[in-house]
């Protein structure tokens, strides 16, 4: 409190070192978006925001409220000028390219979230869908408003509860900020180990970012005793950011306590002060200009690297994404000259009542856009019907798969999810998602035989004994054995998994279509998770399989082992319907045979190094999928897959007939 009986809070003064460090968060986030490969950690810009967010609008209103001069409804109205104009236009923009390039599919998926973004919940949309660094967040145009609408609902609770906390206990404003900051920082490292993508997406577990600017406004550091504290906090803050761009990248577990490393820097950086050294770097011409128009790059960027992305078929080249960079900063200058500035200056030529209006008018039309879209099945009219019919076949897989995952429904007697006929099954399916994708061969392959064949296939659980990916795959798999077993009518057991998963993490080589990131690692005796690739994990695994697979074969099961499924790095469906679109023969897109087996030699090695017996029969995709040096994704007029790894159902069917002669050799004892 000052003398006065005012909260510590220097008046809202320009300062050029903060659009500096604005220029910092934004170039870092665009450089990792266009993957230059220099700054793993950029997605960390995004925390640098929210940290200068809870800074400047704590001064903002404490300095208003000491003055008795605060209005929620004026805070509220320069939150709107300042990011509604920007923002609507990217939203508009948007819908008028996606109905130019996106699918009936990948369209109805961006009007659900452009709604979303227009309603600022966005975080809360991509949190119910995927993960921040999946490979389809390549295709989800309007991701990056996730960070909008958190700061958007900050802006919306964190005036109210700062204008409680001051007139109720202002002596005491420090204290509760840092007891909110604590808790939220608390719940963010706790969720991060349980369901990173809540901690991620969700303003509670991102709420101690804002409130450590927060912090520094209310005075909670004194300002540095002497200038060479500050130089050295300077630098400290700045050395803090550029280890975590540096170190940092999508294997990160993220935000947890990693994210308190870019925040302290930012902290430190904005305590030094600009008159120190680090503090005249960030106030640099160029500096304060990509600080100014960073909220306008920031809006444009992701937009761009979609659009183009979606319709290169491959990876763009480093020189291709140094030039999308360029033109995200000229599309952002462009947007700050000609939209955000006329629209923040100044406050009274346009009346409060309009304002909220003509916010409130952007938000129902782009929600009736949206709704329009959306209803409407992504508008497939604009394509040829073959085009919609190649990019259908994204669902071209077993309708029951998500429910039939739970093992304990696997196992009832009569089960749902058994194939074929559930009271004559001798035939036990296991494995992971890969196994569940044979479903087109196994539903063909029980109908001809009149047969039953068990549907034992989880997510991301390999067929592995005293191992696999979680406490609850590793016991899920010893019910499967004990079943198994137990069950004399059952001959034959279809072991099936995307095997280098494990061992490799996921086909990031060619194309966009995955990263590593949220990978499966397999867990220890113990049930904690090895790290990725690592030999403790491998070990682990080859343990798994042999001594499953002995276990059967001595309990005179015929065990069908299918060997890898060849990976593309490509959603086929979808590239297959935009080279269709473009009047080219999808037939013609192969990958290549040799990236399969060099990503697939371990794996294989462990799979042949279980020897040969009388009751093991293996079953090779390859030898089918890859008659040449370049392995089919399309045959017989199909998509042979429904993403970029999984089989479709007639991809599936080009294993019918393997698969059916070995159900059907089951040896003699």
């Amino acid at each position: 409190m000052s003398a006065h009986g005012k909260t510590t809070a220097s008046a809202p003064s320009y300062r050029p070192d903060i659009d500096g460090l604005r220029a910092i968060a934004v170039l870092a986030v665009l450089f990792f978006h266009a993957d230059l490969g220099f700054v793993p950690g950029g997605y960390a810009g995004v925390d640098i925001f929210f940290v200068i967010s809870g800074y400047l609008i704590t001064r903002l209103i404490v300095g208003e409220i000491d003055e008795d001069n605060f209005s929620l409804m004026r805070f509220y109205e320069r939150r709107i000028r300042r990011l509604f104009p920007a923002l609507f236009l990217v939203l508009f923009v948007s819908l008028v390219a996606g109905a130019l390039i996106l699918l009936p599919q990948d369209f109805t998926y961006m009007s659900r979230n452009t709604f979303g973004a227009a309603a600022f919940v966005s975080n809360i949309a991509y949190w119910t869908q995927t993960g921040y660094f999946e490979g389809d967040a390549k295709v989800r145009v309007l991701l990056h408003t996730w960070s909008l609408a958190v700061e958007e609902q900050v802006y919306i609770i964190y005036p109210i509860i700062l204008m409680v906390i001051l007139r109720k206990w202002a002596l005491h404003i420090k204290s509760i900020l840092l007891c909110l900051a604590g808790l939220s920082f608390a719940a963010c490292v706790w969720m991060t180990g349980i369901d990173q993508s809540t901690a991620f997406y969700l303003m509670p577990f991102r709420a101690w970012e804002f409130l450590i600017g927060a912090l520094l406004a209310v005075g909670l550091f004194k300002a540095p005793e002497s200038r060479q504290m500050a130089t050295f906090a300077g630098f400290a803050g700045l050395a803090l950011l550029i280890a975590t761009f540096a170190i940092f990248d999508d294997l990160t577990v993220f935000p947890g306590a990693a994210a308190l490393i870019p925040c302290l820097g930012t902290a430190l950086l904005i305590w030094a002060g600009k008159d120190v050294l680090t503090g005249r770097m960030l106030s640099i011409a160029p500096m304060q200009f990509v600080g100014k128009i960073s909220y306008s790059v920031y809006l444009w960027h992701w937009p761009l690297f979609v659009f183009v992305n979606y319709v290169n078929i491959g990876k763009l080249t480093l020189l291709e994404n140094a030039g999308l960079t360029g033109i995200s900063i000229g599309l952002g200058y462009l947007s700050w000259r000609f939209v955000e500035l006329p629209f923040r200056r100044p406050y009274d030529e346009t009346p409060q009542r309009s304002v909220f209006a003509l916010g409130g008018a952007s938000i129902f039309v782009v929600s009736c856009v949206s709704a329009a879209i959306y209803f409407s099945g992504g508008l497939p009219d604009r394509f040829k019907d073959r085009t919609v019919e190649l990019a259908s076949y994204g669902q071209s897989m077993n309708p029951e798969s998500d429910m039939c995952g739970k093992v304990d429904l696997q196992l009832e007697p009569n089960s749902r999810c058994t194939i074929g006929d559930p009271t004559d099954a001798s035939v036990f399916l296991w494995g992971d998602s890969h196994a569940g994708a044979l479903f087109g061969a196994l539903d063909q392959v029980a109908k001809d035989t009149g047969s039953g064949i068990i549907y034992g296939a989880s997510p991301q659980c390999p067929p592995l004994l005293g191992a696999g990916t979680s406490p609850g795959c590793v016991e899920g798999n010893r019910k499967r054995l004990d079943y198994v077993l137990a069950n004399k009518n059952i001959h034959t057991v279809i072991l099936a998994a995307r095997w280098s998963l494990y061992l490799e993490g996921r086909f990031v080589s060619t194309g966009e279509a995955e990263t590593n990131n949220g990978a499966p690692k397999l867990i220890g005796p113990d049930g904690e998770p090895y790290p990725l690739f690592s030999d403790a994990a491998r070990h682990h695994f080859r343990d798994g399989i042999r001594n499953l697979v002995q276990i059967l074969i001595a309990n005179g099961k015929h065990v069908v082992l299918v060997y890898p499924v060849p990976e593309t790095g490509y959603d086929i469906p979808k590239t297959l319907a935009i080279l269709s679109s473009r009047g080219e023969d999808p037939a013609n897109f192969t990958v290549s045979r040799d990236l399969y087996v060099e990503r697939q030699w371990r794996a294989t090695k462990i799979l042949e190094d279980l020897g040969h017996h009388r009751l093991l029969t293996r079953i090779y995709p390859a030898r089918i999928f890859c008659p040449t040096s370049r392995c089919m994704t399309f045959a017989h007029g199909s998509p042979l897959y429904f993403d970029s790894h999984h089989l479709s159902v007639p991809g599936a069917l080009m294993l019918k007939q393997p698969i059916e002669e070995a159900i059907n050799r089951v040896p003699q004892a």
